[in-house]
């Protein structure tokens, strides 16, 4: 197993995306949020859902089907938003998904090994079962390119930007 045996984890945060099931490090997740509102500002990549602010910061959600070569994924209301760990980069980055299923511990899980070469960037670690069922674990430091982190870097700073300057801006209707 490449860079997260299943081993070593602590725990999977389980999540279906276009009828799979994946899995990320329990360390790599900071939170998951609801399905919300997300601002589309202009010029937005295309791997890019929209920005969700998050007591204040802009917080560019990514479309993990996309990233992942998948079918566009269907999105209802008990689709969520997990809010990745800070990986190197200054700012944290969703991902879109269809449903979280929770945490498990690792030991619920018999890893089943995943060639190196089959998944792109080696994104995929690993293949998971459990319960008669299967998981892909995936890497979140390689889910993007070193390129495609410094492209989404620079769209963050001008989100927080237009974000910072609309809690500068004074009411219009004349009250202080």
């Amino acid at each position: 197993m490449a860079e997260h045996g299943v081993e070593s984890l602590a725990g999977v945060v389980t999540f279906r995306l276009c009828g799979q099931t994946f899995g990320l490090a329990v360390g790599d997740v900071r939170e998951v949020v609801p399905v919300a509102w997300l601002d589309r500002p202009p010029r937005m990549p295309g791997i890019v859902q929209g920005v969700l602010n998050l007591a204040g910061t802009a917080i560019p959600v990514l479309r993990l089907d996309r990233l992942l070569g998948l079918e566009d994924g269907r999105y209802g209301i008990d689709a969520s938003i997990l809010v990745m760990r800070d990986s190197g980069d200054a700012r944290p980055l969703g991902l879109l998904v269809e449903h979280v299923d929770g945490v498990r511990a690792a030991e619920a899980f018999s890893p089943l090994g995943m060639p190196e070469a089959q998944s792109f960037n080696g994104c995929v670690v690993d293949q998971l079962a459990a319960d008669g069922g299967m998981a892909y674990l995936l890497s979140w430091r390689n889910v993007l390119l070193a390129e495609e982190r410094a492209r989404l870097a620079d769209f963050q700073a001008c989100a927080q930007e237009r974000l910072a300057a609309l809690a500068d801006d004074p009411p219009r209707d004349g009250s202080a």
